[in-house]
């Protein structure tokens, strides 16, 4: 049985972009277009990771985050973030996150690297079984 990843991305391209590339390597993919609708399948489909991004509307990637973090059931879930904000904004992610609670398996710079990605995916559920 393939492995569910859910990807929450409010850009409807991203999102078929990531099914596609998922899909092409074994995996069940699962879409949210915002953080309202990531944690709702989050909770209803039980993915063994999530591919989220940042910067959405409804529900921002990081209050998505603070939602999972809060869930004794969702905070096993390993996250990756795949976002741009780095380079739209001059953020330095890896600084911003070590100062919360969170540390992230991975972090994907848009534009994608299809073969960054898959490997980063294919580390972050190594010794996983299952879903979550």
């Amino acid at each position: 049985m393939p492995k569910k990843i859910l990807i929450v991305d409010d850009d409807p391209d991203v999102r078929l972009f990531l099914s596609t590339l998922l899909k092409d390597n074994g995996f069940e993919p699962l879409e949210a277009a915002n953080g309202i609708e990531g944690l709702e399948l989050a909770e209803l489909q039980g993915p063994c990771l999530i591919l989220l991004d940042l910067m959405m509307p409804r529900k921002s990637g990081i209050a998505m985050l603070s939602d999972l973090n809060n869930s004794e059931r969702l905070r096993r879930i390993p996250v990756i973030m795949v976002t741009g904000v780095t380079g739209e904004t001059g953020i330095d992610l890896n600084a911003f996150l070590a100062r919360g609670a969170f540390v992230p398996a991975g972090i994907i710079e848009k534009p994608i690297d299809p073969d960054l990605l898959i490997s980063t995916v294919k580390k972050a559920l190594e010794g996983r079984s299952g879903n979550a």
